[in-house]
């Protein structure tokens, strides 16, 4: 840097500069790297090393944690190297844009060659974990390697079953011998080789007051466990928890030859539940949360395969949160309810929004557009214009003006509650603004009156295949008030088929009936959700 501050030639000082940065980022001292090439004219540089300003830039302003900078470096590059492709994959993944994640990995794998110096040793499984996560395919491939990877993806996908997969891997490995996936396997696919059929006890409550919800879990198994492709099928057994306690129960499943068990499903029981069975080796999958979702989870000291899936609010709320960023949106305000369903929204929402935001809360919906009107500004407006016309002594031809810095509204209302708020937005010059909101106001009918809303949705209903399309269609789930227990069985099937070769700390995503299933740290299966967009008839259309 001293030699950089006395040069009097600003194109031998920005080398100077960029030779600092090197030995920075060395150190991993990234502040120290994005100081020392602050100053630099790129367009005092050959081609060559403005490129190695931008990715020093990049790699900083990732490892700062500020992804939007990283982003827009790497965007300036004049010449792609694998490397860029790495460092653009890990922005992508902490972007939660999961194709483009993929795509990066498997872009330098292909250029730099399966063992390359310059590749993590597990490229290929962080290149699965991002397929898995993925949505949607590119809409061109590069390599047929790309081309193959993509496919894999989808035959596993469109196979369902843990069964179904095991014949379509090996399928896809007969069609593609040298890909680099078929040489070294992702190791969720390599443990599919060693795959035996569990026997699964499921325990949930059949009768008395929860049976309802019970039964509806049970049938969006039977579902799953009917749609399954394979030449071979699971044993599975049905243990009503509403008869006898689920510790109980669990003694009754391993009398029986259980291998993995799933349930209960009350809050209660399912802590319960942990508690009795906390030494045992034996792979559970309970159907709620021990911690409230969307909360940091430690890895668990124990070794003891306890895994937790459930429909959680904060799923949706973090599924709002990755596609508001990936529409370049940054100031938001949330209007909400003062439902408890809604605050655990708001708060997920908060924990992870990076920008600014504000907020508009209303107790009842009579005081809705007063809130909306507040936090939109126009209240003030009215206020400033009643001043001026007082010291002016005389009336003025005014029209009240809303603040202009939002980029979109974040609505955590029920459906009812939504219909309220189009007309508040439209009073208080707001209904140009996106909207983004929850399954929760997707509730009931008249759709159409909340034209442009942007909505979660479960993959079920967003693009179901044809065993979701059969449950969808015996249980008239459109209309269901429990079409989230239906759907969460269906996923607790195929879920508890994988539960045999999988530990709390296992990366694995699967696609579900309730939402893209991925597994975090500590054993909690957590949901990547769709987003639809609602038309002017009512339709909702995938984004």
């Amino acid at each position: 840097m001293a030699r950089a501050m006395a040069s009097k030639n600003p194109a031998q000082a920005a080398i100077y500069r960029i030779q600092a940065a090197e030995a920075f980022a060395y150190q991993d001292t990234y502040s120290r790297v994005i100081d020392a090439l602050t100053p630099i004219n790129l367009s005092l540089l050959n081609n060559q090393d403005a490129d190695q300003a931008r990715r020093l830039r990049a790699e900083a302003w990732l490892n700062l944690g500020d992804l939007q900078a990283a982003e827009a470096a790497l965007s300036g590059l004049s010449n792609w190297q694998p490397e860029d492709q790495l460092i653009l994959a890990e922005i992508c993944k902490n972007l939660s844009n999961f194709r483009c994640a993929a795509d990066g990995y498997i872009q330098a794998s292909i250029t730099l060659g399966l063992g390359a110096p310059e590749l993590p040793a597990d490229i290929n499984d962080q290149i699965w974990q991002m397929l898995s996560r993925a949505q949607s395919a590119p809409g061109a491939f590069t390599h047929r390697y790309h081309h193959g990877w993509w496919l894999l993806q989808q035959s596993i996908r469109d196979a369902g079953s843990i069964t179904g997969q095991m014949q379509a891997w090996q399928a896809w490995q007969d069609r593609y011998p040298s890909h680099p996936a078929n040489l070294q396997p992702p190791q969720a696919l390599a443990q599919l080789s060693n795959y035996q059929l569990p026997k699964i006890a499921f325990l949930l409550p059949l009768s008395g007051q929860f049976g309802s919800a019970g039964q509806a879990v049970r049938d969006g198994l039977i579902a799953a466990y009917l749609g399954d492709t394979g030449r071979s099928k699971p044993t599975i057994r049905f243990y009503d928890t509403g008869a006898k306690p689920a510790a109980q129960l669990y003694e009754d499943a391993l009398a029986g030859g259980a291998d993995v068990l799933v349930g209960p499903l009350l809050r209660d029981e399912v802590a319960e539940f942990a508690r009795a069975t906390a030494t045992s080796q034996i792979p559970r999958l309970v159907l709620n949360y021990l911690t409230p979702p969307g909360t940091p989870m430690r890895p668990s000291e124990s070794t003891s395969p306890l895994f937790q899936l459930g429909i959680a609010i904060e799923d949706e709320a973090a599924t709002l949160v990755n596609h508001i960023l990936l529409s370049g949106f940054e100031n938001t305000l949330v209007i909400h309810s003062n439902e408890r369903w809604a605050r655990r929204a708001l708060n997920a929402y908060i924990e992870s929004w990076p920008h600014e935001m504000s907020r508009a809360a209303f107790t009842d919906i009579q005081n809705l557009t007063s809130s909306v009107g507040e936090a939109m500004q126009v209240a003030a407006s009215e206020s400033r214009r009643t001043s001026i016309a007082n010291v002016l002594g005389k009336p003025l031809e005014f029209l009240p003006r809303a603040r202009g810095d939002l980029d979109a509204i974040v609505a955590f209302t029920n459906q009812v509650e939504a219909q309220a708020l189009v007309p508040a937005l439209r009073f208080h010059f707001a209904d140009d603004l996106p909207v983004f909101a929850t399954s929760q106001t997707a509730r009931g009918d008249a759709y159409n009156v909340l034209d442009g809303f942007e909505l979660t949705e479960m993959p079920m209903f967003a693009n179901p295949n044809e065993a979701q399309s059969f449950l969808i269609e015996a249980y008239a789930l459109q209309s269901n008030p429990l079409a989230e227990l239906y759907a969460l069985g269906f996923d607790a099937f195929r879920v508890a088929t994988w539960l045999p070769l999988l530990n709390p700390q296992s990366q694995i995503a699967l696609p579900g009936a309730s939402g893209n299933l991925w597994l975090e740290p500590g054993g909690r299966f957590r949901r990547d959700l769709v987003l639809n967009r609602i038309s002017d008839t009512g339709e909702r259309i995938s984004r």
